[in-house]
């Protein structure tokens, strides 16, 4: 009886540890697909925010920060990247809210109405952002090789838009 356990507990064993190893090295809970989608939403919101006033800039993309967000926020195995794209968006919501300019209108960038930003705030606006960046950055390159392998485009997308107040 002893040994019969011993068996199933070590062939259990093995399985899982074999489950483990192939899901590191095929990437289960990545996709190409939904690696693409986050790059795509990301892309499409810089390009419209980089047609936007530079005051209005930051609120913009806080706002397609946000979306990315959220395309990748039901697969967990991008809990990580979620996690760093939502870190720019409540950095830049924050600054937002703090240094909304009162006397200007809204946009419409991309959709959705934006606020600009005082013109003193914009040098402090510049190193938020790209200090938020920077660290997200970081934690898109991950530390796994399927994590490097499917957030590398969506670090890169993020990298991309490091200057996007200048």
């Amino acid at each position: 009886m002893r040994t019969a356990i011993a068996g199933v507990t070590l062939s259990v064993g093995l399985v899982i540890a074999g489950m483990s190893s192939a899901e590191e090295q095929n990437g289960v809970g990545f996709s190409q697909a939904q690696t693409q989608r986050a790059v795509s939403t990301f892309n499409d919101g810089a390009k419209g925010c980089m047609g936007a006033p530079v005051a209005y800039r930051v609120d913009c993309f806080q706002q397609v920060f946000g979306q990315t967000a959220r395309v990748i926020s039901k697969a967990s195995a991008y809990w990580e990247a979620e996690v760093a794209l939502t870190r720019v968006n409540r950095n830049l919501y924050t600054f937002v809210r703090n240094h909304t300019d009162k006397n200007a209108g809204r946009e419409r960038v991309n959709g959705a109405r934006v606020k600009a930003v005082t013109k003193e705030s914009l040098p402090e606006a510049r190193a938020v952002f790209e200090k938020s960046i920077d660290q997200a950055v970081v934690i898109l390159q991950g530390s796994t090789a399927s994590e490097t392998k499917y957030f590398a485009p969506i670090a890169e997308a993020v990298a991309g838009v490091r200057n996007a107040l200048d």
